[in-house]
């Protein structure tokens, strides 16, 4: 007697052979045992992913070469190649030109072996990129082909007044200093103290005698604040007696505020050894921290003045705030993050940064740092989704996330690889990159060239874990994401061997939102697409030289064809739309058929058909019992829709089995999006 048994969502992912017999965990009933080249949708759903748009070979193929992001708003993203020395450009899927056919490139100081180390936070217009072995820069954009890349210096971008001097009224016995400091117009940053203006033998000064300083005026200043030391004659302690506008000022006996005295620069990360590792943004400090000679020591500037690290005596609330983590063992720290508090997560553990309390204000009298756990993450940047961090355990095996814990006032930490274990044994993850929209995926590049996503939901508790590759023998090296077409886009560099050599490739996961499959669909790697007057011969494929490819013309698959020596195939049949490039097979199995409460794993099953529910999906694919028994799902002759919404039926080749599991396989450029499965089983003793 034959039962149907429905597979409603894949909403757990791929799941490790480990859980084969804990049917009785939820998880259990929305996993599945392959996930390959299908992304798992927050729904649910199960699409096989889309594929890669091929955007340039990076300079030298031969050297490992790497993505930055750098997103200016929705509309102005751009992804740099990272390589030996140089920086080059990729907007919207074409590399940025300085003239046609000329990558526009900068030179930088950072060498092949030490880019993987390289550290980056962009605020605004500026991307912060640090490493333990180079002095700290910026970079700026100025336009398209205009980029700046400058070494960070610490101290006031505006300059002290020059020319002190100044005269006295009565002559007397007493010593009297001035300084002077310029404040900066927009910003009111407050520059270091001028040399003094001291004079000796004078007298107390009053309205009618006051004492005189001036000074040349500063570029850009505003106002100038004046300090004075009554007492040691330029060797004590200078406070506040007031400001102008104006290139001098009269004392005429003004007491001195000495709570408000004049910054004293800090010249930071200049020399070899005090250089920082990581950089982050908090409460308007940019906050820098791990140097080979501090490791455990976080610097953080003065609030709204990135680049200003000076201090006052007594230290005042917006002062530079310098700080170190004691503890048992060492703190190296790998990440500064902000969360509602500061996050500084060390090779040891996690830590909090209480502040000042309720407020969580971080000043150099508050600071307050508070062990979270004992995890530890790798050096693998991470990322943040609403409040939640998603980051690599030391080591590199696990993925977790962090979040504020509302009931216990502190952060708390879940492994989100703990039911997909197989994917990381004996390997790591290497690079992370997240995508929001359309679906929230943590893209993470592992250390054998295959592909991870994860998708995540933590509101719907979906923890989905997917795998991908991409041509024979080819590896994935690094993944980011940035905002484009309304989408968040997917860049990542590839190592192929073309035509016996290595190349390294930019390449574009192409959107998967499809409003007609000839015009729309993209499931090949490292495609391109020729879009004019029908043809047979389709050209332009020197990327692609003695590799198979297939094609999607004109929404009907053709092919495999093999790129010719000239970077050419000849279709079957001429097309006007046509998309070209390597094919990716797609597999999604069910896990062994077992359900709590009954004893149906312990019987032999058979599957004789199967009903397999799609949404906006080619026909084409295969199903069957396993990947070596596999039956092609065909069109009825009267169907002559190019995708379709519903229940496909599926008659497939098998015999009596433990497992009862379903395998279905898509290797047709065109698009598959499995909803549910219901295997009718027959079940025996």
């Amino acid at each position: 007697m034959g039962s149907n048994i429905l597979q409603r969502a894949f909403s757990a992912g791929e799941l490790a052979p480990a859980l084969g017999a804990r049917a009785d965990l939820a998880r259990y009933a929305a996993g599945a045992r392959t996930v390959r080249n299908f992304v798992v949708q927050e729904h649910g759903g199960a699409a096989n992913r889309s594929g890669t748009r091929f955007v340039v070979e990076v300079k030298t193929s031969s050297a490992r070469t790497y993505l930055l992001p750098v997103v200016f708003s929705d509309a102005l993203a751009y992804v740099i190649e990272v390589g030996d020395t140089y920086f080059r450009f990729v907007r919207l899927a074409d590399q940025v030109e300085s003239s046609p056919g000329v990558a526009y490139e900068i030179s930088t100081p950072y060498v092949t072996a030490d880019i993987p180390d390289l550290e980056f936070e962009q605020n605004g217009d500026v991307l912060t990129i640090t490493h333990q072995l180079y002095r700290p820069r910026e970079l700026r954009r100025v336009a398209d082909t205009n980029w700046t890349l400058t070494v960070i210096t610490t101290e006031p971008s505006i300059a002290a007044p020059t020319g002190i001097g100044g005269g006295f009224g009565l002559a007397g016995s007493l010593t009297m200093s001035y300084v002077v400091t310029a404040v900066k117009a927009d910003t009111y940053e407050e520059s270091v103290a001028s040399s003094p203006n001291t004079l000796s033998g004078v007298s107390e000064p009053t309205p009618s005698d006051p004492i005189l300083t001036s000074w040349t005026p500063v570029a850009g200043a505003v106002e100038y604040r004046i300090y004075k030391d009554p007492y040691q004659g330029g060797g004590g302690v200078y406070g506040y007696i007031g400001s102008t506008p104006l290139a001098y000022f009269n004392d005429v006996g003004l007491l001195p505020d000495f709570t408000l005295t004049p910054p004293i620069a800090r010249a930071l990360f200049d020399t070899a050894g005090n250089y920082p590792r990581t950089v982050g943004y908090y409460q308007q400090r940019r906050c820098f921290a791990n140097t080979i000679n501090n490791p455990e020591t976080v610097w953080a500037s003065r609030i709204g003045f990135h680049s200003n690290f000076s201090i006052r005596s007594p230290l005042q609330d917006d002062d530079a705030v310098t700080f170190r983590l004691a503890s048992r063992g060492a703190q190296d720290v790998r990440n500064l993050i902000d969360l509602k508090r500061l996050l500084v997560l060390t090779g040891r553990g996690e830590w909090k940064i209480q502040g000042d309390g309720e407020g969580g204000a971080l000043i150099p009298s508050a600071i307050n740092p508070d062990r979270q756990g004992y995890t530890g993450t790798a050096y693998v940047r991470p990322v943040v989704v609403g409040q939640t961090v998603l980051f690599v355990q030391a080591r590199g095996t696990r993925v977790r996330d962090l979040s504020f814990d509302q009931e216990v006032g502190g952060i708390g930490s879940r492994d989100l690889t703990v039911y997909s274990r197989h994917l990381f044994k004996k390997r790591t993850v290497e690079r992370m990159a997240l995508a929001i929209t359309p679906d929230t995926i943590l893209w993470a590049v592992r250390s054998d060239g295959v592909l991870l996503g994860l998708t995540y939901n933590r509101e719907q508790e979906v923890i989905a874990w997917h795998r991908h590759d991409t041509g024979a023998g080819d590896l994935f090296e690094d993944v980011v994401v940035v905002p484009e077409d309304d989408e968040d886009a997917v860049y990542v560099i590839v190592k192929r061997t073309i035509n016996g050599t290595t190349k390294r490739y930019i390449e574009r996961l192409v959107s998967r939102e499809v409003e007609t499959v000839a015009a729309d669909a993209w499931f090949v790697d490292s495609g391109l697409e020729y879009d004019g007057a029908a043809a047979t011969v389709i050209g332009g494929l020197d990327h692609l030289i003695g590799r198979s490819v297939n094609v999607l013309a004109d929404g009907l698959p053709q092919g495999p064809f093999t790129v010719g020596v000239t970077g050419e195939i000849t279709l079957d049949t001429a097309a006007e739309n046509v998309k070209v490039g390597l094919p990716i097979v797609a597999d999604l199995e069910t896990l062994d058929l077992d359900i709590q409460g009954t004893d149906i794993r312990a019987k032999r099953k058979k599957v004789a058909n199967v009903t397999v529910l799609v949404e906006d999906s080619a026909r084409g694919f295969y199903v069957g019992p396993n990947a070596s028994k596999l039956s092609l799902t065909r069109a009825e002759a009267w169907d002559t829709s190019a995708t379709i919404d519903g229940a496909v039926e599926a008659v497939v080749s098998t015999t009596w089995s433990q497992s009862g599991r379903v395998f279905i396989r898509h290797t047709d450029p065109t698009p598959l999006t499995v909803l549910g499965i219901i295997p009718n089983v027959d079940a025996g003793g």
